[in-house]
């Protein structure tokens, strides 16, 4: 039976040729030999390897220099009131940006609607979508950490980003926040840091369902005892609660976000970055020049997203699945000044 884990690139490596060679050969190109296109067709049914008729018919319309016909538009619903909508195109553009690159080289387009308008109730939402003819949703990362959405999900088939959506079944995709601190404090750990701490906002702990923390109590138990750093979880940002933290736990390296105001809190105290202490941040952006720290890759999520409401489009699966699954993409680590090797004392 075909097996859908089976790639292009794994019957490459058993055929002992290159998956271009692969491809050309399941297509009957006559640039390759007849011997070479039986090989490649019998290690492809060995391992159970099936041709995705998306992506062959995506490189079909590729090669014969065309787009792909539209076929339809997806929804990306976004929540945010007027004044912060700069902000959020700034954290998430990448992310949009992302989805609308990946939909467009399959025929699809996304939209941008904003759900925020207090007087929107679901069903007049759910009409306004339908009457464009749009089935297939985005739900973009949502500002508060209890928010929901309000509409007729049995006429959608949806994807989630992110964790902020509360109270729906959905499938989501999302970064590894727990592979991501790991990677930043192993990057930390060697550039000679021993003493990790981490600091958070409550409301973003929260959002990202308690990840980051768990991963630093699960670092922290590995340590001895006297380089434990419990993390520091802050209401609203809070110079004075930090200063206290600091002063009592001496951390070498500061692991979080928001890392100018880190920096600013840390000259504050008369302590520099990197001499004195570390800092990494845990969401590195593409503006984010000479920050250390691991790039969540926001155009990865975004297109991640379309992939699997592409699939849901074309199985027609529409409504809220009874088993929900996330699909997890793993961070970037990027150097930068805030993070140097340690120097021993003198």
């Amino acid at each position: 039976m075909p097996h859908p884990s089976v790639t292009m690139s794994d019957v490459a490596r058993r055929a002992g040729v290159h998956a271009a060679t692969v491809s050309r050969a399941l297509r009957d190109d006559p640039r390759i030999t007849a011997a070479q296109r039986r090989k490649v067709r019998r290690v492809a049914t060995e391992l159970g390897y099936r041709t995705n008729p998306l992506v062959a018919a995506l490189m079909s319309a590729r090669r014969a220099g065309r787009h792909p016909a539209y076929r339809a538009t997806f929804a990306c619903l976004t929540r945010y009131p007027a004044e912060q909508a700069a902000k959020f195109h700034r954290d998430y553009g990448e992310l949009l940006a992302g989805a609308r690159a990946r939909a467009l080289a399959q025929g699809y387009r996304v939209e941008e609607f904003n759900t925020h308008a207090p007087d929107l109730s679901a069903r007049r939402l759910t009409e306004i979508l339908l009457s464009r003819n749009i089935h297939g949703l985005i739900i973009a990362p949502l500002y508060s950490v209890r928010e929901t959405l309000e509409l007729d999900w049995t006429q959608f088939g949806a994807v989630g980003i992110g964790y902020s959506l509360k109270g729906v079944t959905i499938n989501r995709v999302g970064h590894d926040h727990f592979n991501g601190y790991q990677l930043a404090v192993r990057h930390a750990r060697a550039a000679g840091r021993r003493r990790a701490g981490l600091v958070l906002q409550r409301r973003v702990h929260e959002k990202v369902e308690r990840r980051w923390v768990a991963a630093a109590l699960l670092d922290q138990s590995d340590q001895p005892t006297r380089e434990r750093i419990p993390p520091l979880l802050l209401d609203t940002p809070d110079a004075g609660k930090f200063a206290a933290w600091f002063n009592r736990h001496q951390p070498d390296v500061i692991l979080g976000l928001e890392v100018p105001l880190l920096l600013a809190w840390l000259r504050e105290l008369g302590r520099a970055a990197p001499r004195d202490v570390a800092v990494v941040s845990l969401d590195r952006r593409s503006t984010d020049r000479g920050i250390a720290g691991v790039r969540q890759d926001y155009a990865k999520l975004g297109a991640n997203a379309v992939d699997l409401l592409v699939g849901l489009t074309h199985r027609n699966e529409r409504g809220l699945p009874a088993n929900a699954f996330t699909l997890l993409t793993e961070g970037v680590w990027q150097d930068g000044r805030t993070l140097a090797v340690k120097r021993p004392a003198a």
